[in-house]
This record gives C-alpha cells, structure tokens and sequence, in this order.
C-alpha cells in the first residue's frame, strides 16, 4: 500500500481553487506530483502566475506544468467578478525565485500516469481543456487513471447561465470529450453538491479565528475582505445575496473533500453528456436520470455531509499552524 496517494491537480486558481489546494496539501494524504493550470477563472497568464505561488506558499513545492491558453473552440468571458483581476482576491505577492516546469500539462500528466502505473488520482477544478488534449493525445491514460474527481457541472441548474456551470461552460466540447473518455471512478461534484458543502457566518468566524494562527492566515484574511467587498457589486436580490454571505460554499472545496475521502459525499450512478450547440443550453451537463441513452460513466455527487466536511476544511487549515 502506498504511504501517500500520488495526485495531480488540474486547476484555475481562483480564490476557491486556492482553498481546495490548500486542503488537499493539508489532508497529509497526498503526495502532489504536480500542479496543472489551465485558463478559466482568469487568463492563463494569472492562473499559471497564481498557481506556481500557491504552490510555494502551500510549501508543495511540486512541477507547475502550463496547460492550454484557451479553450477548444471559443474564448469565453473570464469570471473576475468573483475572483478579482489577479485571480486570488486583491493579494499581492512575488514569483521571485520561482520557475515552471518545461512540459506541456498534457504530457506531464501523461508522464507521471505511466510512471505510476494505476495509481496515479487526479483532480480536475477548472475548464477540462487540458485533460481533453490529455484524452485525445493518450486515450490510453483513462486505464491508468485510479480516480478522477472534477468540480464542474450543474444536475438541476447553472452558475454562469441558466444552465451552465462556468468550469463546463468554459469549454463544452473539451468537457463532453473527456466525459465520453472512459475514466473509471469517476466523481462530478456538481453545483447541487457544492451548495450541501458551505460555511455558516459562525464557521467562516471560526475559518478566520483558525486561520490567523497559521502560515497562511494573510492570504485567508485577504480572501474574506474581498469577498464582502465583491458582494456588495453583485447584481443580485437583496435577499440572495443574504443567503449567499450566510451559506458560503466555495465550489472546489467540496471537491477537495471528496477526493480526501469519498465517503463524505452520497452520489447516483449516471450517464452524463454535455450541450455544446444549445441556443440557452450551451455548457447544460446534460443527466440521463432513467438510463435512457448509455450505460453510467460517472458518480453524479448529490450531498456532502456539511459536520464532516467543516471538521475536515478546519483540520487542514489546522496543518499550517505555525510553531509557536
């Protein structure tokens, strides 16, 4: 059995993928074999920025592999209105000292599959257009692929659209690609699924109480400042916005947990595809609920338990502690 379970994440980083990586980091379960980042949140030219430093900052220290600058077939607006322009909220800090790895996303992460032959897990919070080309360059990856847990989608409804989630709306054909590759154990921690995973105002309170005795405490205090500020812009109802505050439930968070440990979430067995030509629908994750049109291809995350998951969120915040 393998002391640590060797992982690659794919991400946007994104205040919420900042936090997702840092409860991966601090689960002690992992050992990171490489960060991946792709466009999204923000341009490339922020997400690589933003996740070579939390790479760093995480004390990871693992092979920041660039992934693909856009998406298959359309760029899409970004979603700086939730991230800020950098990406991580209005934190500063420098890249001094600190270098990308010299391989395309696609091929390290191809690199690192065969190296472990079966066991390799991977992580997918961002646009899917480097597991795509991944997919379409080395089809044989989905057999040494050991499980494979994205944040993306919606079952019922959308984030960006009416119907689409941003991470799939991004890019619909990478993502109907990858969905029809063949991945075995594979978890789609959905918009349903994440809004069963947030923080009450009293576990944000206790997210920053928690926060300030650690090493990364700057950068969590930085994120709750921004967030209150952002929401006061939201073009939203007064009472959305209200519940939003009160039931903050960062999205690849709750993918963090259920790759930690799989049994926090419940989930269906489905058979997923994506609208990539709909008029109101382009980016819709499409949930064949009565097994019309193929057989399951992957685990559709209905809930987490919330108890679990604020323990778990708290205790790999807790690994950063400082030593006093």
């Amino acid at each position: 059995m393998l002391e640590k379970r060797p992982l690659i994440i794919d991400c946007d980083p994104g205040v919420d993928d900042a936090q997702c990586i840092m409860m991966v980091k601090g689960s002690g379960l992992f050992d990171i074999r490489g960060i991946t980042p792709v466009h999204g949140n923000v341009p490339l030219e922020k997400t690589k920025a933003n996740a070579l430093f939390l790479n760093h900052y995480y004390g990871i220290d693992a092979p920041v592999a660039v992934g693909a600058e856009e998406a298959m077939i359309a760029r899409l607006e970004r979603a700086e209105m939730a991230h800020g322009k950098s990406g991580l909220g209005s934190f500063e800090y420098s890249l001094d000292g600190l270098e990308y790895s010299d391989m395309k996303a696609w091929d390290f992460i191809w690199e690192e599959a065969q190296k472990w032959k079966g066991e390799l897990e991977l992580l997918a919070i961002g646009p899917l257009t480097n597991i795509a080309i991944l997919v379409l360059k080395h089809p044989e990856v989905v057999d040494l692929v050991k499980r494979f847990v994205i944040m993306g989608g919606g079952a019922t409804r959308g984030n960006h659209t009416q119907l689409g989630e941003f991470n799939i709306w991004q890019d619909p054909h990478a993502a109907e690609i990858v969905f029809k590759a063949g991945f075995k154990d594979f978890y789609m921690v959905d918009l349903d699924a994440c809004a069963t995973a947030y923080l009450t105002l009293s576990d944000q309170d206790e997210v920053l109480e928690h926060a300030k005795k650690t090493s990364i405490g700057a950068l969590f205090e930085n994120f709750a400042e921004f967030r209150k500020e952002m929401m006061k812009y939201r073009k939203m109802p007064a009472e959305l916005i209200k519940y939003f505050l009160e039931h903050y439930s960062p999205p690849d968070a709750a993918a963090a947990a259920v790759i930690i440990d799989p049994s926090i979430c419940e989930y269906v067995d489905k058979y997923v595809t994506v609208d990539c030509n709909g008029v109101l629908t382009a980016g819709q994750t499409v949930v064949d609920w009565f097994g019309f049109t193929g057989s399951p291809n992957m685990h559709v995350v209905r809930r987490l338990d919330r108890e679990r998951y604020v323990k778990l969120y708290l205790d790999c915040l807790d690994s950063y502690r400082e030593v006093q």
